[in-house]
């Protein structure tokens, strides 16, 4: 049976309007999914942990991106916070 995580990153960051670096076009938000398997090497990028312990075996990921319907480019919450930061200096 495949495990399912939601990861939420920076809610209040997240309801805000973001434009894209690049062009100035609107970011649309864009769900992500990867399935990892606890015991390979890529299982070091993610967290395991859940309310009843450790997820074992196989887990799909979900989490928000941002992307540009513009230009195509994808960035993450942190890219974007780093990028406004940035911008705002």
């Amino acid at each position: 049976m495949l495990s399912v995580k939601k990861m939420f990153q920076s809610p209040i960051f997240r309801l805000k309007r973001h434009y894209c670096p690049n062009c100035g076009e609107r970011l649309e938000k864009v769900d992500m999914t990867r399935v990892v398997n606890s015991n390979s090497p890529e299982a070091a990028q993610f967290d395991f942990s859940s309310e009843d312990g450790l997820l074992v075996g196989d887990v799909q990921f979900i989490w928000t991106e941002l992307q540009c319907p513009r230009c195509g480019r994808r960035l993450t919450f942190q890219e974007m916070k780093a990028i406004e930061k940035t911008f705002k200096r």
